[in-house]
């Protein structure tokens, strides 16, 4: 769906509006930016790969994923797009955008507020608790319209990596043949233990481990009770 072209949950302590049904227009614009998301899978190390699309009158005037090391991220990407035609836009947006302010770059709620964002839809609230629920205590705070949970599972899964590693410092483990979208791919062990290595990969950053069918490390994690996913 390229920019132009026009298409015919969480809890937080937000005033984001529950919605009871989503539109195919809604629908369409989140799955473009979920596939966004997906073609960024393996290549956004430390960050998760977020997608955003930006929609004026129904027309995708500005869109992004994360870029190759984790910055700028994917509404960075969207609003330098859009330019002004991002001021009253509606974004969808993977992830909740953050509210932690970087070095590498600004706090994309704060970014969407100053380009003037008229409403942003989230697919899933982020589990860093830098961000979680305070990108959209932002967004609300500057009087922007929150939406959560539009195709959610679908969000929930492509951080699936990132909020695991988050939460126990080890990335996600899969076995199965590497299809481009993992953080490093592995079929035998460096050293014994492959949960040291698992330990190491998650503090550099790996948040999605390909384990090869067949291979020692698939072995090993299976032995272990350390896979996650499998084919």
């Amino acid at each position: 769906m390229p920019a132009g072209h026009s298409l015919c949950p969480a809890l937080v302590k937000s005033m984001a509006a529950p919605v009871i049904q989503w539109s195919l227009a809604d629908i369409a614009f989140m799955s473009h930016a979920l596939d966004l998301a997906r073609s960024g899978l393996g290549h956004t190390t430390p960050n998760p790969s977020v997608g955003c699309v930006l929609v004026q009158d129904g027309v995708i005037v500005g869109e992004g994923r994360t870029q190759a090391g984790g910055r700028p991220h994917g509404e960075a990407m969207a609003l330098a797009m859009a330019g002004p035609k991002a001021s009253g836009s509606h974004a969808y947006v993977t992830l909740e955008p953050c509210a932690h302010e970087s070095l590498r770059g600004a706090a994309c709620s704060s970014s969407l507020v100053a380009g003037g964002i008229g409403g942003v839809t989230i697919s899933v609230l982020d589990p860093d608790p830098r961000t979680r629920g305070l990108g959209v205590e932002r967004l609300e705070s500057a009087g922007i319209f929150v939406r959560l949970g539009l195709m959610a599972e679908q969000g929930q899964q492509q951080i699936a990596g990132f909020e695991k590693r988050l939460r126990t410092g080890l990335p996600w483990v899969h076995v199965g043949p590497d299809d481009g979208t993992f953080d490093a791919v592995l079929g035998h062990v460096p050293g014994a233990d492959l949960a040291d290595y698992l330990a190491e990969a998650g503090a550099n950053g790996v948040m999605r481990l390909c384990l090869l069918p067949g291979s020692p490390a698939a072995d090993q994690a299976v032995a272990l009770n350390l896979l996650d996913s499998s084919d």
